[in-house]
């Protein structure tokens, strides 16, 4: 049975769930979304995601295996995001997914720091796909705390509705 590794860098809390603990009906709610690239969250108003993907080298189109997505209080590509994170499904995506996320915590390792929810890093991605990687924003603070506790479900059914 595949199994996700969810790491979320600020505290270095890992779990691994299987697809079956993610109910079919809130993957396929947020499938719509995936081949959107964005669009507002099922069941907890006011809050969006969007997507990015790596492309192809001419560009012209998505390559399978990784995206990254953030979750945010307003529509499309926020500056002030709540979770930024990437999910990898593919072996041969996972040096460049690593990178991503990490340039992008590491760039806000000031603020995190304010916000006193700094952790250093791991070294190197989780050891098998599929994986999720996720990083707390000191915006997280725009969220109650029944929304932000739901993230943490969000984002899993969000990498699962990805690997489909």
């Amino acid at each position: 049975m595949t199994k996700l590794t969810h790491l979320t860098l600020n505290t270095g809390h890992l779990t691994r769930t299987s697809r079956e603990d993610v109910d079919q009906a809130v993957v396929d709610a947020l499938l719509p979304i995936v081949d959107a690239d964005g669009g507002p969250i099922p069941g907890i108003p006011g809050w969006y995601l969007d997507f990015m993907r790596p492309l192809n080298p001419d560009r012209s189109a998505p390559v399978n295996g990784a995206a990254f997505f953030q979750i945010a209080d307003q529509p499309g590509r926020s500056p002030l995001p709540a979770v930024l994170a990437v999910a990898c499904w593919k072996e041969n995506m996972a040096p460049a997914a690593w990178k991503q996320i990490i340039q992008g915590y590491t760039a806000l390792e000031p603020a995190l720091r304010s916000a006193g929810i700094w952790r250093a890093p791991p070294p190197a991605h989780p050891r098998h796909t599929p994986w999720l990687v996720v990083a707390l924003t000191p915006f997280i603070a725009l969220a109650d705390a029944e929304n932000a506790k739901a993230f943490g479900d969000l984002e899993r059914a969000v990498a699962w509705a990805l690997a489909l």
